[in-house]
């Protein structure tokens, strides 16, 4: 357990060596406390707590609901955070001074479903856009609508539109968005490319785009890995947030296309240079 808030030209550090291997029994033991842990926590503090707060909102802050925000950002990001079996780093939140306090679009890569509980340590206020189904999901779908999240049926033009105008409305109100623009997690670490959905709405909206980059939750927790359950399946010991530069309007190109590359280039980029400083460090430890 440990955070690092550091620029983005922060050292990697040596890989934690784990005594946890894929498919064994120990593994397989920590991941069943720790989706125990989850459960308890969420029943009987996370979303009795949500709850409260959420009637406050009812006659306090009921637009940007920012109490509600910071308890669900504490709810989250604790469970890796506090994980004794990992190392949390988040780089790169000295980015956020650069907006002058005005919403952002952020747009992030998906290796894994832990992305969420991780995204909460950029520690600003936003509104997740997350696909409609989410929101049923006991407990945690509840608290996203407690939230005022904005959902989102994929394919569904009339949904889309609703999205858009939901989103806008958060963003007048000084509410910044997060985005996963691949649509879906990736199955092989690689980012997949982008729909254009958050970089027509900055465009419109006319607000800055603000990349950031997830790494290491794909060994964590992810689909076609051979892992249904266990959030520790041998890997993602190192998991690292990173907030890059945010790009503003006035950087803007001409079409949402070249926003979407340009802002995917940007993660691509440091993704690739996060694998080889790891690589380096390994090869100095052998």
């Amino acid at each position: 357990m440990s955070e690092q808030n550091g620029a983005a030209k922060a050292t990697t550090v040596a890989p934690l060596k784990s005594i946890f291997k894929p498919g064994s029994t120990l593994t397989l033991l920590v991941s069943i406390l720790f989706w125990l842990y989850v459960c308890v926590h969420s029943l009987f503090l996370g979303f009795p707590v949500a709850v409260l707060i959420r009637i406050y909102h009812i006659f306090i802050d009921g637009e940007k609901r920012m109490l509600q925000h910071k308890w669900t950002t504490y709810w989250a990001y604790h469970y890796h955070h506090w994980c004794p079996f990992q190392r949390t780093s988040v780089i790169g939140r000295e980015n956020l001074k650069k907006l002058n306090g005005q919403p952002a679009i952020f747009v992030c890569n998906h290796q894994s479903t832990t992305d969420i509980m991780l995204m909460y340590g950029i520690e600003t206020h936003f509104k997740w856009v997350s696909k409609k189904s989410n929101f049923s999901i006991p407990l945690i779908g509840w608290n996203m609508a407690m939230n005022d999240y904005v959902p989102v049926e994929r394919g569904q033009k009339e949904s889309i539109e609703k999205m858009f105008k939901h989103c806008k409305k958060h963003l007048t109100a000084g509410s910044s968005l997060v985005f996963f623009p691949e649509g879906s997690r990736s199955t092989d670490g690689s980012v997949k490319p982008f729909k254009h959905g958050a970089f027509t709405l900055a465009i419109e909206a006319q607000v800055p785009i603000v990349p950031l980059l997830l790494d290491g939750t794909s060994d964590c927790l992810t689909t076609g890995k051979g892992t249904t359950m266990g959030i520790y399946n041998g890997g993602g010991w190192d998991l690292t947030l990173q907030m890059l530069e945010p790009v503003f309007p006035s950087e803007f190109p001409t079409s949402a296309q070249e926003l979407s590359d340009l802002a995917r280039g940007r993660i691509v980029k440091e993704l690739d240079a996060i694998a080889q400083r790891r690589l380096l460090v390994k090869d100095k430890a052998q």
